[in-house]
């Protein structure tokens, strides 16, 4: 049984080994070569696999990290055929790609309007508890009690930025990737994915929907952490650096209003 491998290229190219072969794929063509004539296949171990053909051609495909660069040949070699094909070249099929069409965006769940609503009800209770608590102790005491619900929340979002930063760098340095395929919708609008690690255990991850396949790239050394994995389809990168962003505003205006009372007289 051949272990489903997909390395990713810096390029967003993809090298994928599962039961039919190996394919190359990036934005213009994919390369499908048949496992028969591959003659065999190593990492110096760095970012690239070379895989040699029966008769001597060779492809260098990137991996982009050494740990899945090692574990893909181990896969690769473990599915090659005893009988290898001398054709080599040959049968490898190379077929133009036509630009992908844009994804179908997914309705938004009618779950966020009533969250919308909680929230509203739950600030206008915080408001009205304010009030009463300037009309008792003063008006000084204010700013510091109204000011911890933007530090509170900008401390908040520094942490998931960081953490997701974290993680993609950390995936990017060692992280590996394999086939996933949508296993439910839950009413919150989220979708969880499942896929089989190298050792053959099945996993699960949570994502927005992104369609019915996807890759998921987990980390080797903590795989049954459901927070250590990556879906693609989603830009994970951007959206850490705006939690990031987003917490900077909260953070200072919060500080900056709890310390109100101290600079003016």
């Amino acid at each position: 049984m051949v272990s489903t491998q997909i390395l990713i290229g810096g390029d967003g190219a993809e090298t994928v080994l599962d039961e039919g072969g190996l394919r190359i794929v990036d934005s213009r063509t994919r390369v499908e070569i048949p496992l028969a004539v591959i003659q065999e296949a190593w990492t110096d171990g760095g970012h690239h696999v070379e895989i040699v053909l029966s008769d001597s051609a060779m492809h260098r495909v990137d991996a982009g990290n050494p740990t899945a660069a090692t574990t893909f040949v181990a896969a690769l070699t473990a599915a090659l055929p005893a009988q290898r094909d001398p054709a080599g070249s040959a049968r490898i099929t190379v077929t133009q790609l036509a630009l992908p069409e844009d994804a179908e965006k997914p309705a938004t769940d009618p779950k966020y309007p009533r969250r919308i609503v909680i929230l509203i009800a739950l600030a206008a209770a915080y408001l009205g508890y304010v009030i009463w608590v300037a009309v008792g102790q003063g008006a000084k005491v204010i700013a510091p009690i109204v000011a911890t619900v933007p530090i509170a929340f900008g401390l908040g979002m520094m942490l998931v930025g960081g953490q997701r930063t974290l993680l993609h760098f950390v995936l990017k340095r060692r992280g590996i990737s394999v086939p996933a395929t949508l296993d439910f919708k839950t009413t919150d609008g989220a979708a969880w994915y499942k896929f089989t690690d190298v050792d053959g255990a099945e996993r699960t991850a949570r994502s927005k929907h992104v369609g019915p396949v996807a890759r998921a790239t987990y980390d080797p050394e903590n795989p049954a952490d459901q927070l250590a994995v990556e879906i693609s389809g989603m830009r994970h990168l951007f959206w850490a650096g705006m939690w990031i962003l987003g917490s900077l505003l909260p953070l200072v205006g919060g500080i900056a209003f709890a310390l109100t009372p101290f600079t003016i007289d």
